[in-house]
């Protein structure tokens, strides 16, 4: 009885463990400030002219990614919406720390960088969490290292 009883204790644990191991889910929205009115807003056509956008994710866990360049400009689907992407981590404690940086050429250099945007999130236990994270204008349309 006394080996079913430990069997049982042993078994339950590694149930209990497994959870510390399960993915969290962090789709994030991201849009272009298309208010042209303001100076952190993107002018008509601009977004459009965006080659690259660089991804990346900082904090609890980490990670990036590359959209582009695209000679035919960024896959906007609705105005200024780029869409949703999706990070995961094993992660359920800290603040992840999600940036967009938008480039007008092929390059990352930094006089080719015309917009960035930033949000931080708590890591949970949450399956899945959503976040939004808006890119503004913080350069001109001038890279001359095309």
């Amino acid at each position: 009885m006394r080996a079913a009883r430990l069997l049982f204790g042993l078994a339950l644990a590694a149930v209990g463990a497994a959870g510390c191991h399960d993915f969290h889910y962090y789709d994030v929205t991201v849009a272009f400030n298309g208010d042209s009115t303001q100076a952190n807003g993107f002018k008509v056509g601009e977004i459009g002219n965006i080659q690259v956008c660089v991804m990346s994710v900082s904090g609890a866990d980490s990670g990036s990614f590359r959209i582009g360049p695209n000679s035919q400009g960024l896959p906007v689907t609705s105005g200024s919406l780029i869409g949703t992407f999706e990070f995961s981590t094993f992660e359920d404690s800290g603040t992840l720390n999600f940036k967009v940086e938008a480039y007008d050429a092929s390059n990352t250099t930094p006089d080719c960088k015309v917009g960035e945007g930033t949000t931080s999130v708590m890591a949970t236990a949450t399956t899945t969490n959503t976040a939004m994270l808006t890119v503004n204008r913080t350069g001109n349309f001038t890279c001359t290292n095309m």
